[in-house]
């Protein structure tokens, strides 16, 4: 069984749902004490809380990290969209997007492996795109992206039950490598 520092237990059955087929499972644990540095990079965020875990629990294990990046603000806010999130409003970002022609927004998603001999990192990038208004329940940013073609808002879809992020190679590639490295 494979150790997932994380206390949030929707990403652990996500990441079993997707490693069960390559016969890796999958245990949550929330480890205190670890700092999240703040870093422009969600690579480098990743490799930091895994090698401060592996430190701590002195077992092979996998963390998560991700970052939003709006391509017209020139990767804005990053790594920061948990802070940013908390200070702006699904309005202030439609500000901040007012005028610009490029509406891409990337969520780049990491998941990093860490054991005695190694620090493996998996990096996926999801492209959505900036609406023109906010709808739905959730959090700013929710409430104006959409990776939807009828161009709901995650937040919109996540109040319908619809699954509000596209599944992506992410997890299929660590599970790959897990199998190959005869990790489970």
């Amino acid at each position: 069984m494979l150790l997932y520092i994380t206390g949030n237990e929707h990403k652990v059955a996500t990441a079993n749902d997707h490693l069960k087929p390559f016969g890796v499972s999958i245990e949550g644990r929330k480890v205190d004490g670890i700092v999240e540095l703040q870093l422009d990079d969600v690579i480098e965020i990743s490799k930091s809380k895994a090698t401060q875990a592996f430190e701590k629990v002195q077992q092979p294990l996998i963390v998560s990290d991700s970052g939003w990046m709006f391509t017209a603000l020139n990767g804005f806010p990053g790594s920061y969209m948990a802070s940013v999130n908390r200070w702006f409003t699904a309005q202030d970002f439609l500000n901040l997007m007012n005028g610009k022609e490029n509406r891409e927004v990337v969520l780049r998603e990491c998941v990093t492996y860490i054991d005695k001999d190694q620090v493996k990192t998996f990096v996926w990038d999801n492209k959505g795109l900036v609406l023109e208004e906010a709808s739905g329940e959730g959090t700013p940013l929710d409430q104006i992206v959409t990776f939807m073609e009828d161009k709901k808002t995650i937040a919109k879809c996540e109040n319908e039950g619809i699954l509000r992020i596209p599944q992506n190679e992410l997890w299929n590639d660590v599970g790959k490598w897990l199998k190959e490295n005869n990790i489970s």
